[in-house]
């Protein structure tokens, strides 16, 4: 399967846009959000191309069609020069969901930062964990930590990749 992450340039924000409407529509079953007046969650991705450097946004493209998206944060760039990096955002269109891409895409961003990371996943999203814990477990084996953080009502997986 070709699959490829490419970074997403600001002038191709309005699609990231229109995927994080898709995205913010299937999590809002577990965040409670609701669309504006004009029937749009009310998406603001400009941060990500004004200066700020911890902000990667990656589409997730098979056979050159755009299948989801990526966003690599590097979490406390502004204070350690070793930043860990955080899967901020991750979507994958549900047409192309439980077929190894979701899998293959996270394992390729894995690859392309030599760090330490984190991943978490809302206490309610019981889909979310399990696969977050299948990739990590099918990339390091049991060499990762979880914890759950009770006043944020999440789970976190830490790992490296410098080895």
């Amino acid at each position: 399967m070709e699959l490829k992450l490419v970074r997403v340039n600001p002038e191709d924000k309005s699609i990231l846009i229109n995927l994080y409407e898709l995205y913010e529509y299937d999590f809002s079953k577990y965040t409670g959000r609701d669309i504006d007046r004009n029937g749009k969650f009310e998406v603001n991705i400009d941060y990500y191309w004004e200066g700020d450097e911890r902000w990667n946004p990656f589409f997730i493209e098979r056979a050159g069609i755009i299948v989801g998206f990526i966003v690599v944060l590097f979490e406390n760039m502004d204070t350690d020069p070793d930043p860990t990096h955080v899967i901020y955002d991750f979507m994958v269109l549900q047409k192309y969901r439980r077929s190894g891409i979701g899998r293959k895409a996270a394992i390729e961003a894995f690859k392309m930062y030599k760090a330490n990371w984190k991943i978490s996943q809302m206490e309610s999203n019981l889909p979310a964990r399990t696969f977050w814990r299948s990739v990590i477990e099918g990339f390091k084996g049991t060499n990762y930590t979880e914890h759950y953080v009770q006043d944020r009502k999440k789970y976190i997986q830490e790992f490296s990749t410098r080895n």
